[in-house]
């Protein structure tokens, strides 16, 4: 990925975090140096800041979309790019939507939503097939390539339902390009000169996702600093895409239930109706029905979205679509990296044609592509296909979503970590009392074991190098942990917080204090007062004048106090407190 970030400080330590999650990440500071780079490796996904000396975000992207400028087109195909803007205004960014960005992100922005968000992407099915390709030029609809009747039945259902503004709901497993089937009902629509605004809703914090869709007013709740439009208004005249409907909260389906049968929403913390002007449409890779039956999806917003539906079949049931996909991939990554790849053997087809596929169409690419690396001659052989590489590449301890059992296993040893880190709440530094800027927040708070008791607590063994008093201990499976990643459980107090976090931040920038000062938006006198509180070493000609100014830190206790059900107010409280 391509990150595009003129704030040194922000630049730095997205990099850190986006890299300890395993993204190739490449850095450039404006828009030119972003256009270059580009051009000479190109990026899968680009992340820019819509605010950029000289070359702005969205003159990028209209730089790197074929056929907006005069002039020579760029060598590259374009990346999928997501904006991030600052202001409480989305008008650039739905400028950028209309362009073809993939979404777009607020200041101060969570690495884990950035990170999830990245993910998905890479991992989507590209869109730049040509329909008037000689090639493949009968099977290829919107992008989609299908000859199977399967897939052209998918294709009349679209072309039935477009026209008019019934809400479709599409159903298919992960891979199958649901994205691809929105996109296309959008392009052959009434609207398709609007926006296309897609949410991936499972990539987003149930507690932000009513603000994420509807926006919210100023002071509706902690961080709120100022009033934001939601993805319904930055959809106004187009379409609206929710992605993994299944994983909303039961409050949101509320709201959405309401948006359908009225197209009317109020913002969170807001009184004001307002007209929502969209079409919906609304994907999931489970069966709604048996989300209902579990009371965990409701049964009327069902049947609202259910008013059309558009099927995907799964690539192990329209295998005949396997070889024309797995050319037209090979072409294009052989060409864009470079080797002699061009043909699939008799004995490479037959192979391809003998998986099952599980991951659907998003395999398939991933698996061409890594073959169109490793083929050294034109003709792709049965040994060059690279099927089942990565496997033996996992790390122990690290599982998908699907494969995490059902069954609670009860063992002596401490519970596992959890299958997705970044997919818990972010502490951002508001929480601790550190006046808020927009800093990328790196620090990841630990959600609280399911009971807790003296067992909980005894992590580590008595004596064991690298306890310190008053300190968390921490799991087993956080011995590996990034230096620049600090985990939180539920119930540390304010103070330690704070203090672990500032110490945290000055390791990162090795010890500049005025860069971390900046980082953490905070005053140089005032984090030389509480490194002075910490007892850490300040300079005479630092500390000089800040020494009255510096809080007494108040007593750690050996082991964090914790009832046996805690209250969320009083930790709310507490942070009010603060």
């Amino acid at each position: 990925m391509l990150l595009v970030e003129d704030e040194p400080d922000q630049a730095a330590i997205l990099e850190a975090v986006l890299r300890h999650e395993g993204l190739d990440v490449v850095v450039a500071s404006s828009g030119e140096q972003a256009l270059e780079i580009h051009q000479r490796t190109p990026a899968d996904v680009l992340v820019t800041d819509l605010n950029l000396p000289g070359m702005t975000g969205v003159d990028l992207m209209r730089r790197l979309s074929p056929g907006e400028l005069e002039g020579p087109e760029p060598k590259a195909p374009p990346p999928h790019v997501v904006m991030v803007t600052g202001a409480a205004s989305i008008t650039s960014a739905v400028d950028a939507l209309k362009l073809g960005a993939a979404d777009y992100l607020q200041k101060p922005l969570d690495p884990a939503r950035l990170v999830l968000l990245v993910r998905e992407l890479l991992s989507s099915p590209p869109t730049e097939f040509d329909d008037d390709d000689p090639l493949h030029g009968q099977l290829v609809f919107e992008g989609m390539i299908g000859g199977s009747p399967r897939m052209r039945e998918v294709f009349t259902r679209i072309d039935r339902v477009a026209a008019t503004m019934a809400p479709v709901l599409i159903v298919g497993e992960s891979g199958t390009g649901k994205e691809l089937v929105a996109r296309a009902i959008h392009n052959r629509s009434r609207r398709r000169g609007g926006p296309f605004v897609p949410v991936h809703t499972g990539a987003i914090p149930r507690e932000l996702i009513g603000s994420e869709l509807f926006g919210h007013e100023k002071g509706s709740f902690t961080g709120a600093f100022a009033a934001a439009e939601g993805k319904f208004e930055a959809a106004a005249g187009g379409t609206v895409f929710l992605d993994e409907v299944g994983t909303m909260d039961a409050a949101v389906q509320v709201s959405l239930l309401r948006v359908l049968e009225t197209y009317r929403f109020t913002r969170v913390g807001g009184r004001k109706e307002i007209e929502a002007d969209v079409r919906v449409v609304a994907a999931t890779n489970k069966d709604l029905l048996d989300l209902v039956d579990d009371c965990v999806f409701r049964e009327d917003l069902y049947y609202r979205l259910n008013v059309f539906t558009v099927t995907l079949p799964p690539l192990r049931e329209r295998r005949e679509d396997i070889l024309p996909i797995a050319e037209r991939f090979l072409l294009k990554f052989a060409k864009r990296y470079g080797t002699p790849a061009r043909r699939l053997s008799d004995a490479a087809v037959e192979r391809l044609a003998e998986h099952d596929w599980p991951g659907n169409v998003r395999e398939l690419r991933n698996v061409i592509e890594q073959t169109a690396l490793f083929a050294s001659n034109e003709l792709v052989s049965a040994n060059d296909v690279q099927l089942g590489q990565g496997r033996i590449e996992r790390r122990s301890g690290r599982r998908s979503y699907d494969s995490i059992p059902s069954t609670r296993v009860t063992t002596p040893v401490v519970a596992p970590e959890p299958a997705e880190p970044l997919s818990v709440p972010i502490v951002h530094a508001s929480d601790m009392g550190v006046p808020s800027e927009p800093v990328p927040s790196h620090v990841i708070a630990q959600p609280a074991p399911s009971s807790i008791g003296p067992a909980s607590l005894q992590r580590r063994p008595p004596g064991e190098a690298g306890t310190h008093e008053g300190e968390p201990s921490r799991d087993a499976g956080e011995a590996t942990e990034h230096p620049l990643v600090l985990r939180l459980p539920v119930g540390t107090r304010l103070a330690d917080a704070e203090r672990k976090l500032i110490l945290l931040t000055l390791e990162a920038v090795r010890g500049n204090k005025q860069r971390a000062a900046r980082v953490l938006g905070i005053s140089r006198r005032g984090l030389y007062s509480k490194l002075q509180a910490y007892g850490e070493h300040v300079g005479s000609h630092e500390a000089q004048g800040h020494s009255e100014s510096a809080e007494p830190q108040d007593p750690v206790d050996d082991v964090p106090v914790v009832t046996d059900e805690p209250v969320l107010e009083e930790l709310g409280s507490a942070r009010g407190d603060a």
